[in-house]
């Protein structure tokens, strides 16, 4: 570097381009250059690295404090999901899940009302005496381990706890099931608390200690639900069903289920209920009641009070179908009651309702499917449905009604289509093409071998009379002897169960004709 310094002080300009032009100093000026470059290089380099370690560590450092503050949003986000959890799972626990919705969105709850609930009261009996003569403290604690009892059978059951009132459980069922199975699962509900109490009363009877018992009672009606203040917010269901659920239950023994009629005509398809006639009620006035006997032998299993694995996907057919079969043979007997004529002493309301139990009967013993099952009783709801219009083939105006009012509760087109297919089926004479048609079938003439075969025959033989088609009981009684020798049932259940008496009642009209 000396050198080259020397020789710079030594030179001028004019100099310089005869020194570039000499060959003696062409590789000086060359390699000074490239000094000047690489060292220009190096010096860069170092800036750069210098930069890029201060850039490292403000990332670094900026990165930490991002991290940092990240992990503290984290944390006040896991906490205010976890107290948003306890507040959903209180609120849940205080009111129903649709209501904790509606209210976490609106901040506020409509007051709605709901047709046909199911409303259960359980009461202990004698409480006021067993609270005199029980400690308090041991007297909260058995109620709050009963109750958490109830409350683990409601939730099993899909019924809401609206509340309790000292020693009386409420709840409902209804809120988002069709009523048959919100009825179902009420009554289903109480059976399960009474064999918990007996269960309970044999522990405390083996221990020589007192036991308690509960009265229960169901009702079924229309009902107000709203959340009530703004502090200690509270779901209640307020109107008359309330007040007639209460007389079902103070009405009703200890160690039975007490249901009203609207109960009873909603579950007895699936239930052994006994009648109790009408029982008077304080400020209600009298009520049609039943006892609950428990589930009906054909839909059990094996354990007390429970239904068989063909009701449990019958259940999980009808929520996912949303078919309403319930609601359908309310509307269609109504229907019936107000449209049919009062001359058809056979062909009556009741009628159906005979055709309906026969069809349920024989259609379980025929090992249908739960869809099946339904198909067949909406079809003996719609069978008769043409004598409103036409005394004569009146079926295909049955099926014309039935294509009608079927879509509204639920029906799809293919279902549509088999119910009116069965419909036809019954048109006499019968000749049923498929299994399901010869339930139907068997179902409609179920009468002809049973023992309220005469009293039924009498029914038709005055319809007929009235109508002009037969002209005396002996045209009847040929008529009868006719088709009952042509007529044989098809379904294994009805040739084992009615072909016997069948023949028994053809003899006692033959020998009737030829005593006269």
């Amino acid at each position: 570097m000396l050198y080259i310094a020397s020789i710079l002080d030594k030179i001028t300009f004019p100099q310089i381009f005869s020194f570039i032009k000499s060959l003696e100093y062409y590789f000086p000026f060359i390699i000074f250059c490239l000094l000047i470059l690489i060292i220009g290089y190096i010096i860069r380099v170092k800036q750069i690295k210098s930069i890029k370690r201060k850039l490292a560590f403000l990332v670094e450092k900026r990165t930490k404090t991002i991290s940092k503050q990240k992990d503290q949003i984290a944390k006040q986000n896991r906490l205010v999901r976890l107290e948003r959890d306890k507040s959903d799972k209180l609120l849940s626990n205080v009111l129903p899940q649709n209501i904790v919705q509606e209210l976490k969105i609106k901040g506020q709850v409509e007051i709605k009302s709901y047709k046909n609930v199911s409303v259960i009261f359980i009461d202990i009996v004698g409480f006021t005496k067993i609270a005199e003569r029980n400690n308090p403290t041991y007297l909260v604690n058995k109620l709050n381990d009963l109750f958490s009892e109830f409350d683990s059978i409601s939730e099993k059951n899909n019924l809401e706890k609206i509340k309790t009132i000292g020693d009386a459980y409420l709840a409902v069922g209804g809120f988002g099931d069709h009523p048959e199975l919100s009825s179902i699962n009420c009554v289903s509900a109480a059976l399960e608390i009474q064999l918990l109490m007996n269960k309970l009363k044999d522990i405390a009877e083996s221990k020589n200690e007192e036991f308690w018992e509960v009265r229960i009672g169901i009702h079924n009606g229309d009902v107000i639900a709203g959340v009530l203040g703004t502090k200690r917010i509270a779901y209640d269901i307020f109107g008359n069903t309330v007040n007639i659920a209460k007389r079902i239950e103070s009405n009703s023994v200890p160690g039975k289920v007490n249901i009203s009629e609207s109960t009873y005509k909603v579950v007895k398809t699936f239930f052994d209920c006994s009648s109790r006639g009408k029982i008077a009620t304080k400020n209600t006035g009298e009520i049609y009641m039943f006892y609950v006997n428990g589930v009906d032998f054909a839909f059990s299993s094996n354990e007390a009070y429970s239904f068989s694995n063909w009701f449990k996907e019958y259940k999980v057919f009808s929520v996912k179908s949303k078919i309403d079969i319930y609601g359908l043979e309310e509307y269609g007997l109504g229907f019936l009651t107000k449209k049919l004529a009062k001359n058809l002493y056979y062909h009556g309301t009741h009628h159906t309702k005979d055709v309906l139990n026969a069809v349920e009967k024989i259609a379980f013993n025929e090992k249908v499917s739960p869809e099946e099952f339904i198909l067949l009783r909406a079809a003996a709801l719609f069978h008769d449905f043409g004598y409103i219009d036409k005394y004569l083939d009146n079926e295909k105006i049955g099926v014309d009604y039935a294509r009608e009012i079927l879509p509204n509760y639920g029906f799809n087109t293919f279902q549509v289509n088999k119910v009116c297919d069965l419909v036809m089926a019954t048109r006499v004479p019968q000749k049923p093409n498929n299994h399901l048609e010869r339930i139907i079938c068997d179902a409609d003439l179920d009468y002809l071998g049973r023992e309220d075969f005469i009293s039924i025959s009498s029914d038709f033989y005055k319809e007929l009379k009235e109508y002009r088609m037969v002209k005396n009981k002996n045209d009847w009684d040929q008529i009868q002897i006719k088709f009952l020798k042509s007529h044989h049932f098809f379904t294994e259940y009805s040739i084992n169960n009615r072909s016997s008496l069948k023949k028994k009642n053809l003899e006692f009209i033959k020998d009737r004709v030829v005593l006269k």
